[in-house]
């Protein structure tokens, strides 16, 4: 962990919400009922022992080891084992989970559990599982079979299987082997302790052992405490949750037949499905949308699909509602793109009269995302293209917000930094950069909650309802133009200062440079014909709300030059 870790054990590094890791695990240990613990230490025994405190209620008992220099934790088990007699949880300090996981572990009526996840990959250097007959028979960094399993070290273990595990610990130490995980000696007995397998997908646990898992996994955990997700199988553990009896999942038409909707049915909860979605919604197509909603009785709202699929069920949860900030609806909201950001938004974009409208609302924001890169990979190339363009405006728009804020700058710069790193990757369907961008499009997303969009959404959106511009790519084109107005006048460069400093601009390049440089390479390929368009026309179109977001104050005759220079040159844009 390198100088993280120089003056400080891991355990107690500060996640994104100022919480260390250790006062976060008892804290979600005490909200679930547990009240005792006992902490193995070395060096640090008194930090630990202060931050102990921030969780008033809690009995904690240390137990240091002298020896924690040249022993593994074998040797803290076996001192700590006069303290052990009992039903336990067993968990390793660098471990960051969510409530539910706890929660779901106490709930199960099996006395003894590990946690296996069998959809994952196999990890090449954490623990995995072998399970035989659903019993946990060994647990190694170093073992590959087929009926190994991703494991995370946190075991729920009847007072029986900890004394057998305390036994054989104690065995290995008096042999002298103190350098070893505790799980060897659980391996050599593990055959008839009857740990059964519990599967930790859908919940949120994660082993942080370098300074990218503490980066990585400290916005994470911000994102799941804030309702976010990860992984399909969340779904169930949230229609569990709120005791869903009859959800009803809206549904782009590319979902139909996937795994995802598959994953959908099963046994003991009917759900409904809507596959009528249309691409840049409608009022019309929302109120068949909820129709269909309210008369299969629906008790929850489930959305997967791209913008169009969640502003759909955004707008019939808002229809369904006098006062909808008082809604009692559940909506959970699973993202198959990676560009709306619509999952963590309080927005629901619907076309009115031929115009795409912006319904604003705090309670249309999604109690939870579900977030799964699987999701993407039925993607075309062109849908990938546009989507990612749009996540990369909504970055570069939140930045140039009246109503931006730290936090919005900081998710908004994330999001630009991994998007320009990783675009090349995505637009060829390079699977391995899938999750990230998925959660850049959503740190995006949450940006332009906080900042709303501006310039280049407000001039987009006719090119869109008018001209059958793809989304995404009426946006790229007309921030472009857009930025390339703005650096040619002098009066504008305080407002641009800090986009140049994020979007990284090398000496002489400038802003819309640099953007226009990610479209090229980019290179959407969806034909459109301005030839007829009126600029002036186009001017009484803008969406006066958006326009009115964006630090940079354009008046009509700013924004007729913008929309001539659109008309008279789109091959410029096009061009490689």
């Amino acid at each position: 962990m390198g100088r993280l870790t120089e003056n400080c054990p891991k355990c107690l590094l500060k996640l994104e919400n100022n919480e260390s890791i250790f006062a976060r695990q008892l804290r979600i240990l005490y909200e679930c009922g547990i009240t005792e613990v006992i902490v193995t230490t070395g060096k640090y025994d008194h930090e630990l022992m202060e931050e102990s405190r921030t969780q008033p209620g809690m009995d904690v008992i240390f137990v240091n080891n002298p020896l924690y220099a040249s022993t593994n934790y074998i040797y803290s088990m076996y001192l700590a084992g006069k303290y052990l007699d009992d039903d336990i949880l067993m968990l390793h300090g660098d471990l960051v989970f969510d409530k539910e996981l706890v929660a779901g572990i106490l709930s199960d009526s099996r006395p003894s559990l590990c946690l296996i996840n069998r959809h994952m990959s196999q990890p090449p250097k954490d623990f995995k599982g072998r399970i035989v007959n659903g019993d946990l028979r060994e647990v190694s960094v170093n073992i590959f079979d087929d009926n190994c399993y991703g494991l995370q070290p946190l075991y729920k273990l009847s007072r029986e299987c900890v004394q057998s595990w305390l036994d054989e610990a104690g065995k290995l130490v008096k042999q002298g082997i103190t350098d070893v995980y505790a799980e060897n000696a659980l391996n050599n007995i593990a055959h008839r302790l009857h740990i059964k397998e519990m599967s930790y997908e859908g919940y949120y646990i994660n082993e942080i052992d370098t300074p990218e898992d503490y980066e990585r996994v400290s916005r994470e955990i911000s994102m799941v405490d804030k309702g976010t997700y990860f992984g399909i199988y969340a779904l169930k553990m949230l229609v569990k949750k709120y005791g869903v009896k009859r959800p009803f999942a809206i549904m782009g038409r590319h979902v139909k037949g996937s795994f995802a909707d598959d994953f959908l049915g099963t046994p003991d909860v009917a759900t409904g499905r809507y596959f009528g979605v249309v691409e840049n919604p409608n009022e019309e197509s929302v109120r068949d949308a909820q129709q269909a909603f309210e008369e299969f009785g629906g008790d929850c709202l489930i959305s997967i699909g791209g913008g169009s699929a969640i502003d759909t069920a955004k707008a019939v949860k808002y229809n369904l509602s006098g006062q909808p900030q008082y809604s009692g609806l559940i909506h959970i909201a699973v993202p198959t793109t990676a560009g709306s950001g619509s999952e963590a938004t309080r927005f629901s974009v619907i076309c009115r009269h031929g115009a795409k409208c912006s319904i604003d609302d705090p309670s249309l924001l999604p109690e939870h995302a579900v977030l799964d890169s699987r999701l993407l990979y039925s993607l075309g190339e062109q849908q990938r293209k546009v989507s990612l363009l749009d996540a990369l405006c909504h970055s570069v728009e939140s930045l140039m917000s009246r109503h931006s804020t730290n936090k919005s700058r900081e998710y908004a710069l994330y999001a630009m930094k991994t998007i320009l790193e990783k675009y090349k990757d995505f637009a060829v369907g390079d699977l391995s950069v899938y999750d990230e961008i998925l959660g850049a499009s959503h740190y995006a997303g949450r940006a332009i909650d906080i900042s709303k969009t501006t310039v280049g959404h407000a001039l987009s959106y006719t090119l869109t309802s008018d001209y059958q511009i793809q989304h995404g790519q009426a946006v790229g084109m007309c921030l472009i133009y857009v930025l390339r107005y703005a650096e040619g006048r002098q009066h504008y460069r305080a407002e641009l200062e800090p986009l140049y400093r994020a979007m990284e601009c090398k000496e002489g390049e400038g802003i819309a440079d640099r953007l226009l440089a990610v479209y090229r390479d980019l290179s959407p390929e969806h034909p459109f014909d301005l030839s007829n368009a009126d600029p002036d026309m186009l001017v009484k179109k803008v969406n006066a709300d958006r326009l009115g977001n964006s630090v940079l104050a354009f008046d009509k005759k700013d924004l007729r030059e913008i929309y001539a220079d659109i008309i008279a040159s789109p091959e410029w844009i096009r061009s490689k």
